[in-house]
């Protein structure tokens, strides 16, 4: 069923790869490990896996290589994250769960790491100080909303596990575009490119409905590829798994109308490109640059989960 979805899914736009590839996916980890999120042990394995090489596929442009790591060290801390709060067992725990998410909006805020703070929380102040090297307190405010957003989300699927609850198509659709911390890695197309747009063009109606359907391609797109993996863990937060669920099919259909369901957007997202507003030659410029970094990011999803799904199979 891998290989099948893989051959279905595709983009009417190439994809791209910063020169700086190889020399991030590289520092990410020394970064990580840097401070001890990942074990010496770990490192050969963590090798594998290539988070930076997400961000040299998500922001192939990025001006800099100073920029460009900063995207690649957030990639991989979120990964990260997840497999630490996993070690820790406090994936059931709503309480400490939000502590830990709360501590690290703020740090995001501009509190400082304390000694007793997790090593993550000191990793993500570091990384703060960088992105504020090159952003402003409006930017720093607008991306810990959309990391806000994420951990709140994470909590919402957290409950639902213990609760043994499987959401609705309508709300998980809705939910799903915040599991994913996809608007924050948008964020830094502002970062990578230096790309900057007023609050009046981010929130104008078509261009968020374009940073939405892009997100709902990724997520939807992640979903398609790994509802195997969300079945071996009795996870059900996937779109696949949702519509088997709540429209009683076989799993082969669940995966066509997932399949219908992406490719529909597909139509939409460019539709909107299309009808993209315009705002005078500077900003129209930065926008046109901004919508350039969506398309890199869904492209980047897919060509970076074909290279992971590919070892996977090799190890499997």
């Amino acid at each position: 069923m891998i290989v099948t979805t893989l051959a279905q899914l595709d983009y009417p736009f190439l994809g791209s790869l910063s020169p700086y590839a190889n020399e991030i996916d590289r520092h990410s980890l020394d970064w990580a490990h840097s401070f001890n999120l990942i074990r010496e042990s770990d490192l050969a394995c963590a090798d594998r896996l290539h988070y930076g090489l997400l961000a040299a596929y998500a922001y192939p442009t990025a001006q800099s290589i100073a920029r460009l790591q900063i995207a690649a060290d957030w990639i991989s801390w979120l990964f990260l994250m997840d497999d630490h709060v996993d070690e820790a067992g406090i994936g059931r725990d709503a309480e400490q769960l939000a502590q830990l998410h709360n501590r690290f909006v703020s740090v995001l805020q501009g509190d400082e790491p304390k000694a007793n703070d997790w090593p993550l929380t000191h990793a993500l102040a570091e990384l703060r100080d960088r992105m504020f090297d090159y952003a402003d307190i409006t930017w720093l405010r607008r991306f810990s909303r959309h990391a806000d957003l994420y951990f709140t989300a994470n909590r919402w699927e957290a409950a639902n596990r213990v609760a043994a609850l499987t959401p609705t198509l309508e709300t998980y659709c809705v939910a799903r575009r915040y599991t994913g911390a996809v608007y924050a890695c948008f964020d830094l197309i502002h970062i990578t490119d230096q790309v900057s747009l007023p609050f009046y063009v981010l929130h104008h109606p078509i261009v968020e409905e374009i940073a939405g359907a892009a997100n709902n391609l990724i997520c939807w797109c992640n979903d398609i590829l790994s509802y195997t993996k969300e079945m071996r863990h009795g996870d059900v937060h996937n779109l696949v798994l949702v519509i088997q669920h709540e429209q009683q099919v076989s799993l082969s259909d669940a995966v066509t109308q997932a399949l219908i369901i992406h490719n529909a957007e597909i139509e939409r997202f460019t539709a909107l490109v299309n009808e993209l507003p315009r705002f005078g030659a500077s900003i129209d410029g930065d926008l046109g640059h901004y919508v350039i970094g969506l398309q890199h990011w869904i492209r980047a999803n897919l060509d970076w989960s074909r290279t992971a799904l590919r070892y996977a199979l090799q190890q499997s």
